[in-house]
């Protein structure tokens, strides 16, 4: 009897585990598949990609910003218009430089929500994170590729969650579907 409980446990675990993968394997399978459609619309301004990109370019010349010093943010957000409703972010890239330190930040959206958020921060070290969403659902989170729990609210560094809604109102702000 103990036997058989252990090895249902396990199927169920081995399951589990299983059905995430195949969803982390999706996310990269689409985030690829649009990487590919940004590098053909930025190569050859191709309209078959389908894509638009709108920029936002904060202090591109550079002036001191207090108690900082240089700053400088350029985020593009890739989309697809549709007409007569509200076009749908597919991605978010921003490039943010203050003084010494750099951040890139990659936001894979589906139906306007998160399903993978990449963040490179040098500020304390070199911090690589990556989130894999379904929904509200975390599906993987990990640091430097080794995969842990996600933060805890008391974490100081940038809540990728709230980073990546912050980037999808600044879109809806910029498009004017804000209401």
């Amino acid at each position: 009897m103990r036997k058989s409980i252990i090895v249902v446990l396990a199927t169920l675990v081995f399951a589990v585990i299983h059905a995430q993968d195949k969803k982390i394997q999706q996310i990269r399978k689409d985030y690829n598949e649009l990487k590919a459609s940004i590098a053909q619309l930025t190569s050859s301004g191709s309209a078959g990609s389908g894509l638009l990109c709108v920029t936002l370019d904060n202090n591109p010349y550079g002036a001191s910003y207090p108690a900082v010093g240089s700053y400088h943010t350029t985020t593009q957000f890739y989309y697809e218009p549709y007409e007569g409703r509200a076009p749908q972010l597919r991605m978010a890239i921003e490039h943010y430089a203050a003084a010494n330190q750099k951040m890139y930040t990659e936001v894979l959206y589906r139906e306007n929500r998160p399903a993978f958020v990449f963040l490179k921060n040098n500020y304390d070290g070199d911090d690589d994170r990556r989130l894999y969403l379904e929904g509200d659902q975390i599906i993987q989170y990990s640091e430097n590729n080794a995969v842990k729990p996600y933060p805890s609210d008391d974490d100081r560094r940038t809540n990728l969650i709230d980073y990546a809604e912050v980037l999808l109102k600044q879109f809806k702000a910029i498009k004017g579907y804000d209401r």
